[in-house]
């Protein structure tokens, strides 16, 4: 006669580890919602640049302006040689000359170094106008800024435009050949503080240049129209 009886089967007992890996399958709500924050925060970056590439190239371009000026004002006292930035608003390029050439009739021909080539603006990009305070604003044509070795430049602004119609714009500031690079168009005006025995001065200095009498008075920052006119 039979004394044992039947136990449990073990395919019954419940498994203690189940109830574990039941739980870590899947992402708690806290975690998905950590998720979420740091995609949303990357996206807050990330969407403007690629939505916008107009204006990252217009920023761009004015900044690489920039180093070039602030280039030109150190290299000018290095070489102890003047030099200009040339901007050529009717093919959207500009480059760099320095006094050579033949000793017995020096001219600004190119500059060698290679921080020193022709720059062409990209497609996107163009110039608006070119502010020079003896000339006033120019549209068209070649114009050019001066550094001299003697640790001054040119007041120079030059606003650059967006296809889609944003502005950009650097300027240079004559006695310390400072740079400032604003996202908008930047209106200056004559600096009330300078005196004409200044200026008297820098048209002798041009006409020694190259006849002209093409650049002059300094500049200062006036107020920053966001919505100037062409």
């Amino acid at each position: 006669m039979p004394t044992s009886t039947a136990g449990p089967s073990s395919d019954e007992r419940p498994s203690a580890s189940s109830g574990t890996s039941r739980g870590s399958s899947g992402f708690t709500l806290l975690e998905l919602s950590i998720v979420l924050l740091i995609l949303g925060i990357a996206a807050s970056f990330l969407v403007p640049r690629l939505r916008d590439p107009e204006a990252a190239a217009l920023t761009a371009s004015a900044d690489r302006l920039a180093t070039t000026a602030r280039y030109l004002y150190d290299e000018a006292a290095y070489q102890r040689l003047p030099m200009r930035l040339n901007l050529d608003l009717d093919h959207q390029v500009y480059f760099v000359t320095v006094l050579g050439g033949d000793p017995d009739s020096p001219e600004f021909v190119p500059a060698r170094s290679p921080l020193a080539r022709p720059v062409a603006l990209p497609d996107a990009v163009a110039f608006r106008d070119v502010f020079l305070p003896a000339v006033g604003t120019v549209t068209e044509g070649t114009v050019f800024a001066q550094f001299s070795p003697d640790g001054w430049a040119d007041p120079l602004v030059v606003h650059l435009r967006g296809r889609s119609g944003g502005d950009a714009t650097m300027a240079i500031e004559p006695l310390t050949g400072r740079t400032r690079v604003a996202d908008r168009y930047v209106v200056l005006e004559p600096d009330p503080d300078r005196d004409d025995d200044s200026r008297d001065r820098d048209r002798d200095r041009d006409r020694r240049d190259d006849g002209s009498g093409d650049r002059g008075s300094g500049m200062r920052p006036s107020r920053t129209k966001r919505d100037a006119a062409p």
